[in-house]
């Protein structure tokens, strides 16, 4: 394998963004951005060995830094999902964050995924980016440096290992915000598409999908993906945690919840045979399928446009708002401590 490097474009007028591309041996690829530390492409083969893009995204850097769009395949820090009305008290200290959703802090206020993070390391096949943050930089305590590692393996698996170092305790949830569509084909939803999520429960909403620190069970609801059916089975049907017309846009509450490696999800097109398998050591993940996306959005990567549901994102977290909630289950940044947690999106064909 080899690291090939190029000239994406620049982003607010002047500033450049790069592209890094780690081909395997089997002709499967990762094109990994500087902006947001992002995955811009992921090429894996169909069942008879036909290769295809299966992550949305953008032809045009600035694209990526526009809110709207949906933080397609961008990293994002310091917290990823929702902090209620932007505080949240640590270690008895009241933290304010940036209300940049309604009144509430949505992804640590986007300063992680919107700009470009230095590349620490490449080798064969794994390329290091990181990014410092100044001790009360969008409200967060410590001086905090976090590092992405994406490895790309023979066996087509993408390994993204996370570690981060702070001088005082503080909060961490990261994580990656690809939406995927196996299919391959640009005028195909993900509705068709099998799921199988291993969690018997998610975390209850408000009217804004903002938890209320209950948890409610799948069984017997559309929320139910203990068994793989197609997403789109129930995405319309009224429930008191999606809203009308949007779909799926909630966190799982994962079987394993002690910081065990384990399978968390599974996503298949049956047409194509690609299978996308989730691993990760963290306790929930974040099903979202684009349901705020509009249907008249014209950006993308050629004909493959970013618009409703034409992607699913499978965020690997902690649950939303666990700032806020102590019986969720967390684990927080210890001063000079390093922080680890990985997450594996294992590409097949059947």
């Amino acid at each position: 394998m080899a690291i090939e490097k190029s000239f994406f474009g620049n982003i607010n007028e002047n500033i450049p963004i790069d592209l890094y591309k780690i081909t395997n041996g089997s002709g499967a690829s990762v094109m990994l951005q500087t902006l947001g530390a992002g995955i811009q492409s992921l090429c894996v083969p169909d069942r008879n060995g036909v290769l295809a893009d299966v992550v949305l995204g953008f032809d045009n850097p600035q694209d990526y830094t526009n809110p709207d769009y949906g933080y397609q395949g961008l990293t994002v820090g310091r917290w990823a999902n929702r902090i209620r009305d932007g505080k949240f008290t640590f270690e008895g200290e009241e933290y304010h964050t940036p209300q940049n959703q309604g009144t509430w802090t949505l992804h640590g206020g986007g300063r992680f995924s919107f700009t470009p993070w230095e590349v620490a390391e490449t080798g064969e096949n794994y390329i290091v980016f990181s990014r410092f943050s100044p001790d009360g930089e969008d409200g967060f305590p410590g001086n905090f440096t976090m590092r992405v590692k994406y490895t790309l393996t023979e066996d087509n698996t993408l390994r993204i290992e996370y570690s981060i170092l702070s001088d005082k305790d503080t909060v961490a949830n990261p994580t990656n915000h690809a939406y995927f569509n196996l299919s391959g084909d640009s005028s195909k939803t993900v509705e068709g598409h099998y799921l199988m999520i291993n969690a018997d429960y998610f975390t209850e909403t408000d009217a804004d999908q903002l938890p209320t620190g209950e948890l409610g069970a799948v069984k017997g609801t559309m929320m139910d993906f203990t068994e793989p059916h197609p997403i789109g089975d129930n995405i319309d049907v009224p429930f008191r945690a999606i809203i009308d017309g949007v779909g799926y846009d909630n966190n799982y509450c994962l079987r394993t919840q002690n910081g065990e490696f384990a399978l968390a999800a599974v996503l298949e097109d049956k047409e194509s045979g690609r299978k996308l398998e989730v691993y990760t050591d963290l306790p929930g993940i974040q099903l979202y399928t684009g349901g705020w996306l509009s249907r008249d959005y014209t950006v993308g990567k050629g004909d493959n446009k970013v618009t409703f549901r034409r992607g699913a994102a499978l965020e690997t977290q902690f649950y939303p708002d666990t700032v806020n909630f102590p019986q969720f289950p967390s684990r927080y940044v210890k001063a000079n401590e390093e922080f680890k947690t990985v997450t594996e999106f294992r590409f097949s064909a059947e």
